[in-house]
């Protein structure tokens, strides 16, 4: 994908471009631009990077929010603070950051709010699992257990204990999203493999296979980066934004690198819960390839 025509609204920044060019280009001010896409540093763009160009005809939230974000040059905390609606200080004790004066490019940092403390979150989700297991709506679940992955991984290494215990929950539900959230954690523990390599064996197909993923990406991101993610679901990486654009297959366990978090779909298609389809612009580990990878129910990742 290479630059954009004047009806497009995803612009693939330039060697040489300007913020003030590309304004001018599609006719919008500077001041519109940045209020559709994260950039603490307007003098400072990045050839490759997305920028979602903004069109009154097609309201978009803004682009790169949620969950996550990769570093970009010129980015400060207190300016991405600002961009997320959070605190420096929410920023730091989540994603563990020693020194908020020295953030380097390229970095994956998680996006959300400030954590409770563990025994919270974990009994949050035994006493749900245990009332309304068979009863939960899709609604609940996404936000108590889907979210609540994200909060584990913000909570770090002191929510294992806890983790550890609900693997054990009799609710299929919980266990899900327990092995889901020690993958997004992804921390080397080794009463944690201990628990995924016996999971291996479990009668439930669904479970092996999240235990899998979950070893695959703690191994990855030792290795690397937190920019590493494990497809968990098959899904089509698109050339576009765009549910019509060509695509392939993504497989589990396809491995996936993050390139840009959270992108509307220029040009307002729904997504599968209505508002407008996001997208998470990625690489194949494998191959190389780049492409957009649609979320799926309430735009949530489909990968770990």
């Amino acid at each position: 994908m290479k630059g954009a025509s004047e009806k497009e609204m995803l612009y693939v920044i330039q060697q040489g471009d300007t913020l003030v060019a590309i304004a001018n280009r599609f006719n919008v001010s500077i001041e519109e631009i940045l209020n559709s896409n994260v950039l603490c540093s307007p003098d400072l763009i990045v050839p490759g990077y997305l920028l979602i160009i903004p069109d009154p005809n097609i309201p978009l939230p803004k682009a790169g929010v949620s969950p996550y974000y990769v570093i970009q040059p010129g980015d400060t905390l207190w300016c991405l603070a600002q961009e997320f609606g959070a605190t420096v200080e929410t920023l730091v004790v989540n994603n563990r950051i020693e020194n908020p004066d020295d953030i380097f490019t390229g970095r994956e940092i998680s996006i959300g709010p400030p954590t409770p403390e563990p025994n919270e979150l974990k009994e949050s989700w035994n006493e749900t699992g245990k009332e309304l297991c068979k009863q939960m709506p899709d609604l609940m679940v996404h936000g108590i257990y889907y979210h609540g992955s994200y909060t584990w991984e913000e909570i770090g290494e002191r929510g294992i204990p806890y983790l550890i215990e609900l693997l054990q929950h009799p609710c299929e539900t919980v266990r899900i999203y327990t092995f889901i959230s020690i993958g997004r954690l992804a921390l080397d523990d080794e009463k944690v493999t201990q628990a995924l390599h016996k999971a291996l064996s479990d009668p439930n197909e669904i479970i092996v296979k999240l235990a899998e993923f979950a070893l695959l990406r703690i191994h990855l991101v030792k290795f690397w980066s937190k920019r590493i993610h494990v497809a968990i679901q098959p899904n089509k990486l698109h050339q576009e934004p765009n549910l019509q654009s060509p695509a392939i297959n993504i497989r589990e366990g396809e491995v996936l690198v993050s390139i840009q978090w959270y992108i509307p779909s220029p040009t307002g298609e729904e997504g599968p819960r209505a508002g407008p389809q996001i997208y998470d612009y990625v690489q194949i580990f494998r191959t190389g390839q780049f492409g957009f990878l649609p979320r799926v129910g309430f735009n949530q990742l489909p990968m770990i």
